[in-house]
C-alpha cells in the first residue's frame, strides 16, 4: 500500500522513465494478440472449440516452470535484465512466425515454446521494478499502470488497423464487386474480387465459403420467418442447395428474405476478412519483442545474488495450510476458470455486434476499432480507475469484502455476457459494455488484493516464494484448467456451427456465484489492514533493496 510519509529517497525521472517503458512494452506484446486469439484460430485456421482451448491451456505452461527454472537462472547465474532481453528477442521471432502457422500441431508447439520463453519475463520484470524502485508500496503501482495503458494502445491499434484495411463494406467488398453480384454469378465475380485486393481476399473469398455462408443464411432467415421450403420443390437431403433455394426465393416473390440474406452473407464475409487480418497482430507483437529485447539491454544492472540462500517454498507452503491463504489459494483455481472464459471468449461474442455497423455500434467501432480486442480495453481503462481507488478502499474495507467484490463482480459480468443480448436493442450494448469494464473490480478488487494478502499474512523471507506459487496457481493451473473447461463447455454450446453464448457464459456466471458462497462461509473475518498487522515490510531491508533475493523470481 501507498505510504505518503515513506523516507525513502524520490523516484528518479529516468529510472521512471525506463520502468515505465518496460512496463509498457511488456503487456503491450501480450495485449496484441492474446484477445484476438480464438476469432484467429476459429475465423481463419478453421480450429474446433477444443483445439483452441488446448491452445490456451498450453500458454500457461510458461507460468507454471518460470518460478523454478527462469527464476533460479536470473537470481543465481544471469542479469535479469540481461535474461530478459535475450527472452524477448527470442519470443518476438517466435510470435511473428504463429502468424503463417496453419497446422494445428505446427502452431501447438510454437505456442508452447512461446510459452517457456515469454511467461518468465512476466514475473522477472516485477522482480526487476521491485530490485530497483525506492519504495515499492510506494512507486510500483504508477509504474505497473504503464502496463495497463500499453495494453490499451496496442488493442486499440490493432482494432483500428481491422476496421481501415480488414473490414470490406457488405455492400462493397472489393472495389464494385457487391455480395449481390457475386450472388448472381459466384464464380466470375468471386474471381474478380479476388484479383482487385488479393492482400485481403485471397483465401477468404472462394466459392465453398460464399455458398456456405449463403446456406448458413438462407436456413436463418427462412427458420426466423417460418417459411419452409416445400417438399415437392426440394427435398430433404438438398434443403441448404444455393440453387434450389434461389429458385424458390423467386418464385414465392420472397425479396425481403433475400435481402436479409445477402445482408448476412456480407456479415460473414467481413468477419471472416477480420480473423484472416489479426495475423498482423502477431507479426506487430514480434516486432515488439525484438524492440522490448534491444531496450532491455539498457535497463539498470540487476545482478543475480551472491550468496544462495535456503529453499523457502517450503515455508511458504506451511503459511499456506492456514487460514485466510488455504481459503485464496483453493478458490484462485476457478475463479481463474472464470477469468479464462473472459479471455477466451469475449472477442468473438464482441465481434458479431460490432460487425452490425449499426447505430451507435458504428460510433464505437470509429473509436476502439473492431475484432473485439479494441472494445475489451474498455476493462482495461476501468482497471486503472479501480487501481487508483484501492489503497483508499484497504483502508476502509476488510480484505474480505475486497475480495467478494470482486468475485460478484466476475459474476455480473457473466450475467451480462449471457443474458445482454436478450435485453431490449436499446439496452443490449449498454449492458455488454457495462460487462466488460467490469474487468477493472475483478482484476482490482480479486487479482490485486489477492497478491496483497498474500504478501501481508507470510513472513519477510517466504514472500517472495509465497507470491510465485499464488502466481503459479492463478497464472498456471487456473489457466490450464480455464482454457480446457472453456474448450469443453464452447464444444457443447455449438449447435450448427453457431455459438450459444447464453449456454457458454452461464457455466462460468454460476461457478463465480458458487465462489461468492465458500468465500463468505469459509475467508475469515478481519478488520482492515493497518501498518500494525503483518509482518514488517523493513524488517532488515534498505528502502531500496528487494525484501529477499526471491524477489528477482516474483
Amino acid at each position: 500500500m501507498s505510504s505518503d510519509t515513506s523516507s525513502a529517497k524520490p523516484l528518479s525521472s529516468g529510472l521512471n522513465f525506463q520502468l515505465s517503458t518496460m512496463m509498457f512494452l511488456q503487456y503491450a506484446i501480450w495485449g496484441a494478440w492474446l484477445p484476438l486469439l480464438w476469432t484467429f484460430l476459429s475465423g481463419h485456421r478453421g480450429f474446433t472449440p477444443a483445439e483452441i482451448g488446448n491452445m490456451f491451456a498450453i500458454g500457461a505452461v510458461g507460468a507454471i516452470v518460470a518460478p523454478f527454472i527462469a527464476g533460479q537462472i536470473a537470481d543465481r547465474w544471469f542479469n535479469t535484465e540481461k535474461f530478459l532481453g535475450i527472452s524477448h528477442i527470442l519470443g518476438g521471432i517466435l510470435v511473428w512466425q504463429l502468424a503463417s502457422l496453419e497446422t494445428y500441431n505446427s502452431f501447438l508447439i510454437f505456442s508452447l515454446l512461446y510459452s517457456l520463453i515469454y511467461s518468465p519475463t512476466l514475473s522477472l520484470t516485477n522482480s526487476l521494478a521491485f530490485h530497483h524502485l525506492p519504495d515499492r508500496d510506494r512507486d510500483f503501482g504508477k509504474i505497473r499502470v504503464w502496463g495497463t495503458i500499453g495494453w490499451i494502445v496496442v488493442g486499440i491499434g490493432i482494432g483500428q488497423w481491422l476496421l481501415a484495411n480488414w473490414s470490406p463494406d457488405s455492400k462493397e467488398p472489393a472495389k464494385g464487386i457487391t455480395v449481390e453480384a457475386i450472388y448472381d454469378d459466384p464464380t466470375t465475380n468471386i474471381a474478380k474480387a479476388i484479383e482487385a485486393n488479393p492482400s485481403q481476399l485471397t483465401g477468404i473469398l472462394s466459392t465453398n465459403l460464399i455458398q456456405s455462408a449463403e446456406h448458413s443464411a438462407w436456413i436463418d432467415v427462412l427458420t426466423k420467418k417460418k417459411i419452409d421450403i416445400p417438399r415437392h420443390t426440394v427435398d430433404e437431403e438438398e434443403k441448404t442447395d444455393f440453387d434450389a433455394v434461389q429458385t424458390l426465393i423467386e418464385k414465392e416473390n420472397l425479396d425481403d428474405v433475400k435481402t436479409a440474406v445477402l445482408a448476412q452473407v456480407g456479415k460473414d464475409i467481413k468477419g471472416r476478412a477480420q480473423a484472416a487480418g489479426m495475423a498482423d497482430a502477431f507479426k506487430l507483437s514480434g516486432l515488439l519483442g525484438i524492440v522490448m529485447g534491444i531496450f532491455c539491454f539498457f535497463l539498470p544492472s540487476t545482478p543475480p545474488a551472491k550468496e544462495e540462500k535456503k529453499n523457502a517454498i517450503g515455508s511458504a507452503l506451511d503459511a499456506i495450510r492456514l487460514q485466510p491463504l488455504l481459503t485464496l489459494f483453493l478458490i484462485a483455481v476457478p475463479i481463474s476458470c472464470v477469468h479464462q472464459f473472459y479471455f477466451v471468449h469475449t472477442a468473438p461474442f464482441l465481434g458479431q455486434f460490432q460487425n452490425q455497423a449499426e447505430g451507435f455500434i458504428d460510433i464505437v467501432n470509429k473509436i476502439v476499432g473492431v475484432g473485439g480486442g479494441g472494445l475489451m480495453t474498455i476493462g482495461q481503462m476501468a482497471e486503472i480507475g479501480v487501481l487508483a481507488m484501492i489503497p483508499l478502499f484497504a483502508k476502509k474495507y476488510s480484505r474480505k469484502a475486497l475480495l467478494c467484490v470482486g468475485i460478484a463482480a466476475y459474476a455480473l459480468r457473466m450475467f451480462l455476457f449471457a443474458y445482454g443480448p436478450n435485453f431490449p436493442e436499446t439496452l443490449q450494448l449498454p449492458a455488454i459494455i457495462l460487462g466488460i469494464a467490469m474487468h477493472g473490480l475483478c482484476f482490482g478488487c480479486f487479482i490485486f488484493v489477492a497478491f496483497m494478502v498474500v504478501d501481508e499474512e507470510c513472513a519477510a523471507d517466504v514472500r517472495a516464494s509465497a507470491q510465485s506459487l499464488f502466481n503459479l496457481v492463478i497464472v498456471g493451473i487456473g489457466i490450464i484448467v480455464g482454457s480446457k473447461v472453456a474448450g469443453y463447455v464452447a464444444e457443447i454450446s455449438t449447435v450448427n456451427e453457431v455459438m450459444d453464448y447464453q449456454k457458454l457464459f452461464s457455466v462460468p456466471m454460476w461457478t463465480a456465484l458458487a465462489c461468492l458462497v465458500i468465500m463468505q462461509l469459509c475467508y475469515p473475518n478481519k478488520a482492515p489492514a493497518t501498518a500494525a498487522d503483518g509482518p514488517s515490510d523493513t524488517d532488515s531491508d534498505s528502502d531500496a533493496a528487494p525484501k529477499n533475493d526471491d524477489d528477482q523470481a516474483v
